[in-house]
């Protein structure tokens, strides 16, 4: 039977019920640059990391458009509304659960790090954690170097480590870093992205529950 003793989370999409408010601020922009908006359903198909992909993908033209002015846009207006955004009804007691357990966690997140500082904050649920970890700025390049660093910075034994993210770059980091991952669809990627990535996947992280804490964890 495997055993955590180290919970890595994602944020947006996992934790923070946000995808219509990303899709509300990306179509406003978008209407700004004469870009068509997007559905939720087809923002779901192309959302992805580095965000610039996505971007581009949509139709937005860096070409013609500054990519740093776009995302520093994003993120401002993400951060002055985020309180519109609820964290899923789940999430407090999951991980207050796991806390009682006396099982490290941890936040990996796309987010630059001063603003995911201020969001889990604002939430409440700074002390569940035994840090949340950003980017070093707005672009959403990726995780990969800042899931090594807290690995290496807090000592994660990765074989008795797991990630819960929504997104296939959530699976992506796991596989780098050589831990397991669970997913939920519940946030930026349809079922269907997720579904062949070879870790399972849940409707919720009520669904998902059962799995984790089943698995057991080491104190």
């Amino acid at each position: 039977m495997r055993k955590y003793d180290s919970v890595i989370w994602d944020w947006n999409g996992t934790l923070l019920d946000d995808v219509g408010l990303a899709v509300g601020i990306v179509n406003e922009l978008f209407t700004e640059y004469g870009v068509p908006p997007l559905t939720q359903c087809r923002y779901k198909e192309i959302f992805d990391f580095p965000v610039r992909l996505y971007y581009e993908r949509a139709g937005l033209d860096f070409q013609k458009h500054d990519f740093r002015q776009v995302s520093e846009k994003f993120c401002t207006r993400f951060e002055e509304r985020v309180h519109s955004a609820n964290l899923f009804s789940e999430v407090p007691g999951v991980l207050e659960t796991v806390r009682q357990a006396g099982v490290r966690q941890f936040i990996l997140s796309g987010t630059e790090q001063q603003a995911l500082h201020r969001m889990v904050t604002r939430y409440g649920l700074a002390s569940l954690f035994d840090t949340a970890r950003g980017l070093d700025d707005h672009l959403a390049a990726g995780k990969f170097g800042a899931g090594h660093d807290l690995v290496d910075r807090y000592q994660i034994q990765t074989n008795r480590a797991v990630m819960i993210g929504d997104t296939a770059h959530d699976a992506e980091v796991a596989r780098e870093l050589g831990i397991e991952c669970l997913l939920v669809a519940t946030g930026h990627h349809s079922p269907e992205r997720l579904s062949g990535l070879g870790f399972p996947v849940f409707d919720s992280l009520s669904a998902l529950s059962p799995n984790l804490f089943s698995s057991g964890f080491v104190s």
